[in-house]
């Protein structure tokens, strides 16, 4: 039965080939050859995908006609090593590492520069450089071409940036100078300060050029204070304001330390009883106002007692986790015939240090190492990098939207089968295919996918490799895929970067050792079906292994485009 099911298909061979084949014949597979790997080039490119694993053969396909045209540059600049696009101004700006002169007579590339930055133009069919380095730069220690590359990189409309960690804020104020007359006070001239708001500050590297490149400071928020009222001063500012107070971010909140209030805040007509007892302006108590409030509102602050008492001038530290406060004056006041003097009582650190992490619960520190380790509120960056940050922009996706669809490119470190004519061989129950240089030189035309589904929501199962229909009369090599992918006009652009090189190692083996195994499992087929499943499986593996010999026996310079070209425009 086995013998006569073989006549059968040797028949129907005949009929659809239209020449006598015996497809009982094992094709020669010469035995396996192992090849050196391949050292790469140190240089300043991506990161290009370790050699692939070989993939099954798409099991379906869609068919299109495409027509692709090189782009010729006539002086040879060429580039490679292309590592981050971007859209900027309403223009696509792509980084690349190396610039060259392509000499395609000779197939051999000069290194010419390196950090190229390049637009390209509306139309999609010219890239335009913006700048580049001297071949022998370290673009590591460019600052154009780090911050370009950084994940913490924002586009903005007019300029790119960096947002630092880090922000600062400043407390202006107006000096605010009284006097009252007569007054039993021995100084009837004081000068206060009104602090009327707090400006927190983004601080940033930026450009407008994507070159040149500077640092930045930029207003964040303005967080409106108290006011004074010199009738109703139920409020920290005072009467007349402050000798002296610190305003201090921590842990998203604003905090008013180191309170001088005026004489005047308790005695506004300028006279006090000779019978009172000593009292100090140096205030017990610290206010804390929460920024998801409005702090212009007396109301949306809190009163908190001092965990020392009455002082100020003490200073404060921090390490991000807490804060630590200790020394400071308090500045007391007494009566001497005629007039009420001052006079102030130093502390230091033998005094006590205490710390908290919430602003509200006081620990008194048992030694001064990590207030010691601390740094200065005065030095307030560090306090304020709780508050949170510029998010980056997202990079933009490999692949491009074109009427309704999604297209991508395979990534793979080895040219495709011509899958179009493996098909129509096994169409016609052929089990013999010839491999030409000219299917490697045009494999990239087989290296686009299709997805009806947004990618990021897309299985692999759902992107389908689309098949020229229609015959490829320009070269569209292989180092071309693996790219991002443009829209330009309704055509897809795609990019020839001439740092790709055909990444193998074992594959060469592996695509044999699947060609036989397929083919084993073609011989022993039993239907039809599984006999032109195992025969495609076994062109398409013995076709890859054919195309991996080739290569590895002309080397990859031999497979660079025959002219200068940058990119290639598809029309589907």
């Amino acid at each position: 039965m086995k013998k006569i099911f073989f006549l059968i298909l040797l028949i129907v061979a005949i009929v659809f080939s239209c020449k006598k084949i015996n497809i009982l014949s094992p094709v020669h597979i010469p035995p396996p050859t192992a090849f050196p790997s391949e050292s790469d080039e140190e240089t300043s490119i991506p990161d290009y995908p370790n050699p692939s694993p070989l993939p099954l053969p798409p099991e379906e396909t869609e068919e299109k006609p495409i027509e692709i045209n090189p782009e010729i540059v006539q002086d040879g600049t060429v580039f490679g090593g292309f590592s981050k696009r971007f859209i900027y101004k309403n223009e696509w700006y792509v980084l690349a590492a190396n610039e060259y002169k392509y000499d395609p007579d000779k197939k051999q590339l000069n290194r010419t520069g390196k950090g190229a930055v390049l637009k390209i133009a509306d139309d999609g069919n010219t890239i335009i450089k913006i700048h580049s380095l001297s071949p022998n730069e370290d673009l590591s220690k460019v600052q154009y071409w780090t911050n370009l590359h950084s994940s913490k990189l924002i586009i903005d409309t007019d300029r790119v940036y960096i947002e630092l960690t880090n922000r600062s804020y400043e407390v202006p104020y107006k000096d605010i100078t009284f006097e009252i007359k007569p007054s039993n006070f021995k100084d009837t001239l004081y000068d206060t300060e009104y602090y009327y708001e707090v400006r927190t500050y983004r601080h940033s590297v930026s450009s407008d050029t994507l070159i040149n490149w500077q640092d930045s400071k930029d207003i964040d928020k303005i967080y409106k204070l108290p006011e004074t009222n010199y009738n109703n001063p139920n409020n920290w500012q005072g009467r007349i304001g402050c000798t002296r107070i610190e305003i201090v971010f921590f842990k998203d909140k604003l905090y008013a330390f180191n309170r001088w209030y005026s004489v005047y805040d308790l005695s506004p007509t300028g006279y006090r009883d000779p019978n009172d007892k000593i009292f100090t302006t140096s205030d017990g108590y610290y206010y804390v106002n929460d920024l998801n409030d409005s702090s212009l509102e007396l109301k949306t602050w809190t009163t908190n007692q001092n965990p020392f008492g009455c002082r100020d001038g003490y200073d404060i530290k921090t390490d991000g986790k807490k804060l630590y406060v200790t020394e400071g004056v308090s500045n007391w006041f007494y009566y001497n015939a005629p007039y009420w003097g001052y006079g102030v009582k130093y502390f230091d650190k033998s005094d006590g240090i205490w710390s908290t992490e919430d602003g509200k619960n006081w620990v008194k520190e048992t030694s001064s190492a990590n207030y010691d380790a601390a740094d200065y509120i005065g030095d307030e960056m560090i306090a304020m990098s709780s508050l949170p940050q510029t998010p980056p922009t997202p990079s933009e996706p490999s692949y491009t939207l074109l009427n309704g669809k999604y297209y991508r490119t395979l990534n793979l470190t080895y040219p495709i089968p011509p899958i179009k004519e493996i098909l129509e061989t096994v169409d016609k129950f052929e089990t013999n295919f010839t491999i030409t240089e000219e299917h490697i030189r045009k494999s990239g035309s087989y290296q686009l996918q299709v997805s009806d589904i947004s990618p990021d929501k897309a299985q692999e199962s759902d992107w389908i490799n689309i098949v020229p229909n229609n015959d490829i009369t320009s070269f569209i090599g292989w180092e071309s895929g693996g790219g991002d992918l443009f829209t330009f006009n309704n055509k897809i652009v795609r990019l020839v970067d001439y740092d790709r090189e055909f990444k193998l190692n074992t594959q060469y083996e592996t695509a044999l050792n699947l060609s036989e195994k397929y083919y084993a499992l073609l011989i022993k087929a039993k239907t039809m079906e599984d006999y032109k499943k195992y025969d495609y499986y076994f062109l398409y593996y013995k076709s890859m292994s054919d195309m991996i010999k080739m290569i590895k026996d002309k080397g990859n310079d031999y497979f660079l485009p025959d002219k200068a070209y940058t990119h290639y425009t598809f029309e589907l």
